[in-house]
């Protein structure tokens, strides 16, 4: 049997959970693919073609350098590694023993997230060690300057839905506070990049996206911010981040995805999103013992979604079991499935289509009633 005859016999899955790497991240343009594409028909000068994809992230981002990684979790292991190392080749070839080295990566402990993996896991990659500053629902800005020292290498800063969404230390204080201690901020930005001109202005150093998310294009990451820790992320691959370096078509395909995001207009793509969602609502009519409601992203993305409250006695079911009769579908509907345990889920329709749409209407429709 054929690769391809293999691929076929695969359950199909709609995507309304939004570009999670478990459902292979986000759907590409047709621009983007050939892009991708042409990238691997040919032999090309890699550092020329870095360089390049540098530019164009520049000139996207507004940060001062670029460059493009594997995915967005090695571009935390390699930032970390840079504000360790600096341009010092000695220091990378050492790497991860951090001896004589300052080590430590300060973190609110609202930001110490699990995003598929620990992202504590991602800085300790680098040789460096994690310090966990606050508590779950308050850290405040005298903790943070406490716990900035002389061994502190960097301080990271974690903007997703996954993190605590109040008590901790806004953004533009959190550089505030490190710069004035000496220590340079990495951001973990992953699905942010619609965000990009805010996250730029806050002065942080090194800011890391993810280019599979809603920038639809491949695997692939973007590490962006200071001219000379971008070139110190840069020099990594020499060191630890030789087991993570992009191919030519991450390359190509990152450069295309941007290309078409700079054309692009954010009013006009939020206003379609949002349409998507309403439509999407309006489908699903009444539901027995199910809210629907239309919500923005909170963390200030600019995607709308559909939030289901499921009241069990009503429904007869409860989220979790309404999410798992969706996933049993066949083709297989994969819902934004965080908050069961809370009664509630969300449905994201940015990579689906309208008649996709009607398909979970008329699957929701039968398992609800």
């Amino acid at each position: 049997m054929s690769a391809a005859s293999r691929i076929r016999d695969l359950n199909p899955v709609i995507n309304l959970s939004g570009p999670l790497t478990m459902y292979g991240s986000s759907i590409s343009s047709a621009g983007v693919a050939a892009a991708t594409a042409e990238a691997l028909r040919h032999h090309w000068d890699m550092d020329a073609l870095n360089r390049l994809a540098g530019e164009v992230i520049a000139e996207w981002s507004g940060a001062e350098s670029g460059m493009v990684t594997s995915s967005s979790a090695s571009g935390v292991a390699l930032a970390v590694a840079a504000t360790m190392t600096g341009a010092d080749l000695g220091r990378i070839a050492q790497l991860p023993d951090t001896s004589g080295m300052k080590n430590e990566v300060v973190i609110q402990k609202e930001h110490a997230v699990n995003f598929g993996a620990p992202i504590e896991q991602m800085i300790r990659l680098a040789g460096a060690t994690v310090r966990e500053v606050g508590s779950v629902n308050q850290t405040t800005p005298a903790l943070i300057q406490h716990a900035l020292n002389d061994r502190t290498a960097a301080t990271m800063f974690v903007i997703s839905h996954h993190t605590v969404q109040y008590g901790f230390v806004q953004l533009d204080e959190f550089v505030r506070l490190s710069h004035a201690a000496g220590v340079p901020v990495i951001v973990d930005a992953a699905a942010q990049d619609q965000q990009i001109e805010r996250i730029v202005q806050s002065g942080a150093d090194l800011i890391i996206l993810s280019v599979q998310k809603y920038l639809s294009g491949p695997t692939a990451g973007i590490v962006c911010g200071s001219r000379a820790l971008v070139r110190a992320v840069d020099l990594q691959s020499a060191g630890i981040g030789r087991a993570m370096k992009v191919g030519k078509e991450g390359l190509f395909g990152t450069i295309a995805a941007l290309e078409e995001r700079m054309q692009s207009n954010l009013g006009e793509w939020e206003s379609g999103q949002r349409g998507k969602a309403e439509y999407l609502a309006s489908r699903l009519g009444d539901l027995r013992g199910v809210g629907i409601s239309v919500e923005r992203d909170k963390v200030g993305q600019p995607v709308h979604r559909v939030r289901l409250e499921v009241d069990r006695e009503r429904a007869g079911l409860s989220a979790e079991e309404i999410c798992a009769a969706l996933i049993a579908c066949t083709p297989s509907i994969k819902p934004r499935a965080h908050h069961t345990d809370e009664g509630w889920f969300l449905l994201e329709p940015v990579h689906i289509t309208e008649q996709e749409m009607d398909v979970v209407a008329q699957e929701l429709a039968r398992i609800v009633g």
